[in-house]
């Protein structure tokens, strides 16, 4: 999966194959493994914003991207603040390591969905039951997709 990480991604170059991209943030680095907090990016054409899990600081944006490892986490109190104000804001991500940028979704992923109004968790789609957890995520469009698996963590 670390082959999409290519030397023009992390010195900072702009890429866009297939519509697809990828832009560092104020020359910041992206580095596989490390601990990322990823979030929709509204700013962006269904874009994804990578952020430092440790410092908090935004690294950069792209189309997709893909997880390891990952939880799946909402702000409670951010929440809401959301449904009161009926204004976005950042308070649910993925958190997890980086293994791929630009990835395609593969066909055994399920969707998952997040909807503040609605509930208070990220939802699989294909069994309306909350997901905590996942060995493998990507964020693609307006969704995130995990990879089906015992390993995966739902509420009953």
């Amino acid at each position: 999966m670390l082959s999409s990480f290519n030397t023009s991604n992390l010195i900072g170059e702009s890429a866009n194959q297939n519509g697809m991209f990828f832009t560092p943030f104020k020359d910041r680095k992206v580095v596989p493994q490390q601990m990322v907090d990823v979030y929709r990016n509204l700013h962006t054409n269904n874009g994804y914003s990578i952020r430092c899990s440790k410092s908090g600081l935004v690294l950069s944006h792209c189309s997709t991207v893909m997880l390891r490892n990952a939880r799946f986490i909402v702000s409670e109190s951010g929440r809401q603040k959301t449904i009161q104000e009926k204004r976005k804001r950042v308070h649910a991500y993925v958190r997890g390591e980086l293994v791929g940028i630009n990835e395609l979704v593969p066909d055994d992923f399920l969707q998952v969905h997040y909807n503040p109004y609605h509930t208070p968790l990220f939802i699989l789609a294909e069994y309306n039951k909350p997901v905590l957890e996942a060995d493998k995520v990507i964020c693609c469009g307006k969704y995130a997709y995990v990879k089906q698996q015992n390993q995966m963590t739902l509420f009953d």
